[in-house]
């Protein structure tokens, strides 16, 4: 059964203080409601859970639509345009601007909103005397504090080229802030992210006392991240200054390994009923009913709001795996039936299951195949062709998103919640940096290919031989596992802007079940705009990124 501690209950009406409600529009925390709040541990409690909860902020940016990032990449197209889904329909056709919505405006709000919260709990709890709280749980709180401050800096880091540096309260003197250099802001994620390494529990996330929080396991994998995002050079060649210092970290991980730490599948981790034991989880999103409750089940199933690409499913090995299409194993569909707008939704249905004949078993749990799938192999009996996409919403490829939802016998409707949790971190993703970063620095070395051999094999497909393999050949294999095994985890959008690859890989990409509809990726859209609302705000301190004035 999932565990969620309290202080993540209560954390969705904890901290319902006027200075929280926006980074630029802030009162200064001397209001009345500030004054009675901060009297015992559980005040603290309650504050630290209410700084976790901004990520709960409808739509969920980082959160319940994490995977419709996707979205922006050549994995799969949003099916609706409504900024419940980041807005990634229009943002992906190239209308990115300072005024766009979605995940333009989403993340940078969430992200402060977030920030000030933590803030509020360090300032308060430096001035705290209660008998109530030990030097050992201000320092894991603090600790807490720093890796929650480090995880909003880190999102900011890598959507947007560079926003304001706040690491105080700010006030009516200073509530306006300029941009901060990526420099500045990197070191500033590293900086808190070491202070909270410093000071949190040492154990695996779903067991001891982090449970269901921040681990310092956690955080050194999240470092390791951002290390990543930052150890490519502008032309994609890694820099293998940067890449060490990504293996340092990663080598400094203690409580998981391949032989422990990997559940049976890749989908294990996304079935709610295995997620609070799940030895592979490293940090998530954590609902429970009835208080925290998504909706998974409706946005991605039954209204399939993100449309995988037959691209992603052409990116599945066969299961002796050798490419889809080199593959002897390769059965190929009729494309005269499957392209075709005479032909039926169940002819093009058939022509679409031999793509799924021979494959790679993840590509089978991730992908549904013309609004039906199959839950038997999640242990659900008699559950070999459940409905999970509406008649009316059906995917503009042909392909819907499996990998997330819930095993049912039935279609989602408007009553139907999920509190499955957002995976945010797996050892999986562990074992993937240390296969990158490895083979950058060193070529294809045992430990780079033990690495990604843990995650392939995991799901059966044979272990990457060595022999005569060379380092950009297996640079291609590594960079193919990161897209089968994290479909839908909202990674490839982050990836493909590491590798310096967004641009090349996605501009101008068509789906064949989908002709009219063309992705367009200019070289400003690295990065996001400024929220237009915020730069009129600041008055003229706030300056926007030059590719968008």
């Amino acid at each position: 059964m999932k565990y969620i501690k309290n202080i993540f209950a209560v954390g969705v009406l904890a901290l319902g203080l006027s200075s929280c409600s926006d980074f630029l529009d802030k009162q200064p925390p001397s209001s009345p409601s500030q004054s009675v709040f901060w009297k015992s541990k559980s005040d603290f409690e309650s504050a630290i859970a209410g700084a976790y909860s901004v990520v709960y902020n409808w739509p969920g940016a980082l959160s319940e639509i994490v995977p419709c990032f996707d979205g922006l990449t050549d994995n799969a197209i949003g099916r609706h345009n409504e900024t419940t889904y980041g807005s990634v329909l229009t943002l992906a056709k190239g209308d990115v601007t300072p005024n766009s919505g979605g995940y333009v405006l989403q993340v940078f709000d969430v992200c402060y909103k977030g920030i000030t919260r933590v803030h509020l709990v360090m300032e308060n709890l430096a001035n705290y005397n209660g008998g109530d709280i030990s030097e050992e749980d201000r320092k894991h709180m603090l600790g807490e504090c720093h890796a929650l401050r480090g995880y909003y800096y880190s999102w900011l880091y890598e959507c947007y080229r560079e926003v304001p540096l706040v690491t105080s309260t700010l006030t009516t003197d200073n509530m306006y802030q300029p941009k901060a250099s990526r420099v500045d802001i990197k070191n500033q994620i590293v900086s808190d992210y070491d202070q909270a390494i410093a000071s949190l529990w040492n154990t695996a996330y779903n067991t001891g006392e982090g449970k269901g929080h921040f681990t310092a396991d956690a955080v050194r994998a999240l470092k390791a991240r951002v290390l990543l995002f930052d150890a490519y050079n502008e032309d994609g060649t890694a820099d293998k200054t940067k890449m060490q210092e990504v293996l340092n970290t990663l080598a400094e991980i203690s409580n998981y390994t391949p032989e422990n730490n990997l559940m049976p599948r890749t989908r294990d981790n996304f079935i709610t009923a295995n997620q609070g034991s799940s030895p592979e989880i490293m940090f998530s999103v954590r609902y429970q009913q009835p208080n925290l409750t998504n909706s998974f089940d409706l946005y991605f199933g039954a209204w399939a709001c993100l449309d995988p690409t037959t691209d992603l499913v052409n990116a599945f090995e066969c299961t002796d795996g050798k490419k889809w299409g080199e593959s002897p194993l390769t059965v190929r569909p009729d494309e005269s039936v499957l392209y075709s707008s005479s032909s039926t939704e169940a002819q093009k249905r058939a022509e679409r299951d031999k793509m799924f004949q021979n494959r790679d078993e993840r590509l089978v749990d991730a992908v549904v195949n013309t609004r039906f799938t199959s839950f038997e192999r999640d242990g659900l009996a008699g559950a070999d062709n459940v409905e999970v996409t509406e008649t009316g919403n059906a995917s503009f490829t042909g392909f819907g998103v499996k990998k997330i939802l819930q095993p049912s016998k039935s279609l989602a409707d408007y009553s139907t919640v999920s509190d499955a949790d957002v995976v945010i971190m797996r050892y999986a993703h562990v074992l993937l940096m240390i296969a990158e970063a490895e083979n950058e620095v060193n070529g294809p070395t045992e430990k780079a290919l033990r690495a990604i051999n843990a995650v392939r094999t995991r799901s059966h497909q044979p272990a990457i031989d060595g022999t005569g393999l060379t380092q950009a050949e297996l640079r291609e294999r590594i960079r193919n596992e990161w897209r089968v095994e994290t479909c839908f985890e909202g990674l490839c959008y982050f990836q493909l802007k590491r590798w310096k690859q967004l641009q090349q890989v996605v501009d101008g990409v068509v789906d064949p079940a989908y002709p009219s509809y063309i992705k367009v990726v200019k070289p400003a859209f690295e990065f996001f705009p400024l929220p237009q609302g915020e730069i009129d705000k600041a008055h003229g301190v706030l300056v926007q990124d030059p590719n968008y004035q």
